[in-house]
């Protein structure tokens, strides 16, 4: 687990409360490790995945200089391109689990809706 302290040190100018504006509006979702959802002090670990989502969060914000509601739409977007490829990786897998017929039907079909779209 990733301390709070570890995420600070790795960007020259991040701070802890920039951090912690961050997961009060919803952009970083660490793990709660010493009552911080009773009401505690904010103490949190953070995964490897979380550490990633700091580091684009603070490039967009540091470097690109994206203010916070600029921040969160692009963020929300990024999140749901990821979830698209999820379901579509999900989706290709079950066509790669159908026989050859299936997947031959399913392939007409695609290629008859895109030139249709033409």
């Amino acid at each position: 687990m990733i301390t709070l302290d570890d995420l600070v040190h790795r960007h020259q100018r991040l701070t802890v409360t920039r951090i912690e504006a961050w997961i009060e509006r919803g952009l970083l979702r660490p793990v709660d490790v010493q009552g911080a959802a009773q009401g505690g002090d904010l103490c949190c670990g953070f995964t490897p995945v979380d550490a990633a989502r700091v580091s684009l969060l603070y490039e967009l914000s540091e470097d690109l200089s994206f203010d916070d509601e600029s921040l969160e739409t692009v963020v929300d977007l990024i999140d749901q391109v990821h979830g698209l490829r999820h379901q579509i990786g999900t989706l290709a897998q079950a066509i790669a689990q159908q026989s050859e017929d299936v997947q031959r039907a399913i392939a007409a079909a695609v290629k008859a809706i895109e030139a249709g779209r033409r």
